[in-house]
């Protein structure tokens, strides 16, 4: 699990986060959403230890991570998988090669082991004919699996995505959000998603955090959140609808 404790973070006098307190679960998809400026990515960079928090604890299981020094903080940050927004691969190398890479930084694996378990990562975002190609041979969808094969090849035990729907099409967004509740499931990880997808937060939101201003504004599962009377989630889940009919119907 990972437990934050009324953290906070400014920039000078811009007070973006006001004392959060969340619980992420292993085993399940917890999602972060909110307005654009509500603070969900200083959030989730706070957490990866990305920025520093002014107050409070980010907790990673019994380890207070953001009390660690850097040193410290290195074995945590090996049990960590990330997907960033636009997949972050290395355009001049391979599917094989990108998958490898963590491999390669933070493993003592033989070229065959990194191979070999390359290989499964690969195989279980059902790639395992695309290791040879380079990123700007396959699609956009395929290139998000690779960030995810790459993020799960050390077996993390908490994975984050930062919008990792972001320029898909919908019946691809399907396909990701599937892989990463299945994933999420098989490996048992304290999974974290940044996301302004609603249909993944219906899909397979677990546990969902709405930021509203900064602050913990609800919390809630995906039927709570269909069922919520809180005013300004209501507001924000029907803005969001509505953009992205506009946006399917151009």
């Amino acid at each position: 699990m990972i437990e934050l404790k009324n953290i906070s973070k400014s920039f000078e006098d811009n007070h973006v986060l006001k004392d959060i307190s969340l619980k992420f679960k292993k085993g399940e998809t917890n999602l972060i959403i909110g307005q654009s400026g509500s603070g969900k990515t200083v959030l989730l960079k706070s957490i990866l230890g990305i920025h520093k928090i002014d107050k409070g604890q980010i907790i990673y299981g019994e380890d207070v991570y953001s009390e660690m020094n850097n040193k410290e903080k290195q074995k945590i940050r090996k049990e960590i998988g990330m997907v960033f927004q636009g997949g972050a691969l290395f355009g001049s190398s391979t599917v094989m090669e990108n998958v490898m890479f963590p491999l390669t930084m933070f493993s003592n694996f033989s070229k065959l082991e990194m191979e070999k378990q390359a290989r499964f990562c690969l195989e279980r975002v059902n790639l395992e004919d695309a290791d040879n190609l380079f990123p700007g041979e396959i699609s956009g969808g395929m290139q998000k699996r690779v960030a995810i094969a790459r993020a799960i090849a050390l077996n993390p035990k908490y994975l984050f995505f930062d919008e990792p729907n972001s320029g898909l099409d919908p019946q691809t967004s399907i396909v990701i959000d599937n892989l990463i509740k299945d994933i999420t499931l098989d490996f048992n990880t304290v999974t974290v998603i940044n996301t302004h997808d609603m249909n993944s937060v219906v899909e397979i939101g677990d546990n969902i955090a709405y930021i509203h201003e900064g602050k913990k504004w609800w919390t809630g599962s995906s039927e709570e959140l269909m069922k919520t009377e809180n005013k300004e989630l209501s507001e924000f889940v029907f803005a969001t609808k509505l953009m992205r009919s506009i946006k399917k119907n151009k």
